[in-house]
């Protein structure tokens, strides 16, 4: 078990609890701690001699990003089997002997990838309800299905782990590092998502760090496609099931349409029409919304998915601006 933490002293002992009530019990627990501030390294030691087997606890000089802390807990362990759960999340009961049962199962499996639970961890409001719910329906209508790789409860063979080359440690969080490795994952191996490996997110619980954290991924995702493209499986690694693709384009040309509404007042009827098209392109996942928590949170489901259509086209569009000039210049 592989747990990479930085500051996450609200949600780390309840993580390392979830870990330690698992109905498969993990032969190892390795926590690396990314030069946290916080106190999170001092719960970390708790669970170093109050439990069976031994936390092992390695603190990082320097904050080098979740990369270099996963491949650094995978080099302090030894089994042949490296579960990662993030710090920031705490595992159903049963997510590792689920996860070990479809490996089994499963002819040259090499990954088997959880998903994120309906509910988060602790509710802190309509944001963060927002956020896990759509990470949980997206992610669990593309089991079966070529999709995004995630490390937040993922179990990995440590030999599918080394030929992959580990994690690529120039990626940070939010530039898609578990995304990448998905892109190398060599043929040979399978890479299976199941939705009876279920974690709980303690996700973003505010509306301008939510912002923050979409304008990062959309503007660095360019340029990561970029970085992998020529790869045999490049798109496996990206959000291509996330976000609808007619509604990006309809959320584009809204965009486009928006500054010439001053000048052409009949444009605001077409703006507004694209506008709500592009929203509605998602109404299955608003249907989701309204049978899960009511009309009131599929109204504000409307005008987040709004908000994140328009920051992934404006972020992406950034991106591609970049990806042009480092083609150009020559910059790999």
């Amino acid at each position: 078990m592989i747990v990479p933490n930085f500051n996450k002293e609200k949600v780390l002992r309840a993580c390392l609890e979830s870990v330690y009530a698992q109905t498969h019990p993990p032969a190892e627990v390795v926590v690396v701690d990314d030069r946290s501030t916080d106190r999170s390294p001092e719960i970390a030691r708790e669970f170093v001699t109050e439990f069976a087997p031994p936390c092992k606890l390695i603190e990082l000089p320097v904050n080098r990003g979740p990369s270099a802390a996963r491949n650094a807990g995978v080099a302090a362990s030894t089994a042949p089997l490296l579960f990662f759960v993030d710090s920031d999340t705490a595992l159903e009961p049963d997510a590792i002997e689920n996860a070990v049962r479809v490996l089994r199962e499963t002819p040259d499996c090499g990954m088997v990838q959880g998903i994120y639970h309906p509910e988060p961890l602790f509710d802190d409001g309509p944001v963060e309800a927002y956020r896990v719910a759509f990470e949980y329906f997206w992610r669990r209508r593309s089991v079966g299905r070529r999709t995004a790789t995630l490390f937040t409860a993922s179990l990995v063979t440590r030999e599918a782990f080394d030929a992959t080359g580990g994690l690529d440690e120039c990626l940070r969080h939010g530039d898609g590092e578990d995304a990448e490795f998905g892109t190398r994952l060599p043929e040979r191996y399978r890479l299976v998502v199941t939705d009876t490996v279920l974690t709980r997110h303690d996700d973003v619980d505010r509306f301008w760090p939510f912002l923050r954290e979409q304008w990062r991924f959309a503007t660095r995702t360019p340029m990561l496609m970029r970085k992998v493209w020529r790869r045999r499986n490049a798109g496996a690694g990206m959000r291509v099931h996330a976000m609808s693709p007619t509604g990006l384009a309809l959320s584009g040309l809204s965009l486009l349409t928006l500054p010439f509404v001053a000048a052409v007042p009949s444009l605001a009827l077409v703006w507004l029409a694209l506008l709500i098209g592009s929203t509605a392109a998602s109404h299955d996942f608003l249907r989701y919304a309204y049978r899960f928590r009511g009309a009131g949170f599929a109204a504000f489901t409307v005008g987040m998915h709004t908000v994140l259509y328009a920051v992934a086209v404006l972020g992406t569009g950034i991106g591609a601006l970049r990806v042009g000039y480092a083609a150009i210049r020559g910059i790999r």
